[in-house]
């Protein structure tokens, strides 16, 4: 009986043998592939997951009125052998809600894995126009076969960036809302200047996001001052600086002026 289960043994092992070899003369090596290499999500203690990110997002919210354009950044990856020639990748725009005026469409025109590399980036400039106060513009990139590059995995030949100037709280503020008031952009701006990371040398304590350092960005898990003192003594400072300062919601004086409760 011990022989029969080993000589079956030998046989799946000779089957499965036989079968990886297909796969790997299946699969062209002389063949160069590309893909996007989206980052991966992080999961609650910011390690990184199995799962890729499907979008990239920016928002011009925070920006000061200056900024008028955003680039992205969009890691392109090739899999096979290195060129002594520049190599020109392939996109195009799958779907989306932008328009010509809201980006630069040669961006795509630009692709390209230079000599002896086997990466690059795809960069795309985006617009502030008006209308992403309103609303948010999306565009999804497909990349195509060329005569450089065939396709790699199926999952990794689209992205995909959002890009808004809609200002929107934290996810935090409506727990702090007692102790800061309305949301606003200036408040939030000071905010970020006075409780940078590294102002506060206290970690958290308790939560999922325990042993991180706490700022603007990493908010303490409860609201109670006697747990976290130094982030109050913070909040202490941005309510002293609207008294000594006359602040108004985008400098318009018709509005009430900005205070912490």
């Amino acid at each position: 009986m011990k022989k029969i289960i080993l000589y079956m043994i030998m046989a799946i092992a000779g089957m499965i043998a036989v079968s990886c070899d297909k796969a790997i003369d299946e699969f062209d090596n002389s063949t160069n592939y590309i893909y996007f290499d989206m980052p991966f999500v992080l999961d609650q203690y910011g390690r990184k997951t199995t799962v890729r990110e499907d979008s990239l997002m920016y928002s011009f919210a925070m920006d000061d009125p200056s900024v008028t354009e955003y680039t992205f950044k969009i890691p392109v990856n090739s899999v096979g052998l290195v060129t002594d020639q520049d190599r020109g990748f392939k996109v195009v725009v799958e779907s989306g809600t932008a328009t010509g005026n809201d980006w630069d469409e040669t961006s795509l025109s630009k692709g390209m894995i230079p000599a002896g590399e086997l990466i690059d980036t795809l960069r795309v400039t985006v617009k502030r126009t008006d209308v992403l106060k309103k609303e948010w513009r999306t565009i999804t990139f497909r990349l195509e076969q060329n005569e450089h590059f065939a396709l790699g995995a199926a999952e990794l030949l689209k992205a995909k960036i959002s890009f808004t100037d809609i200002l929107q709280p934290p996810t935090w503020w409506a727990t702090w809302e007692r102790y800061f008031g309305e949301f606003s952009r200036e408040k939030y701006a000071k905010w970020q200047e006075i409780y940078y990371l590294g102002a506060d040398p206290n970690l958290e304590k308790y939560g999922p996001d325990t042993g991180k350092q706490l700022y603007w960005g990493q908010m303490p898990y409860y609201t109670m001052s006697s747990w976290y003192p130094s982030t109050f003594m913070f909040i202490r400072k941005l309510k002293q600086y609207f008294i000594d300062n006359e602040v108004y919601p985008d400098g318009d004086t018709s509005k009430p002026r900005i205070t912490l409760p």
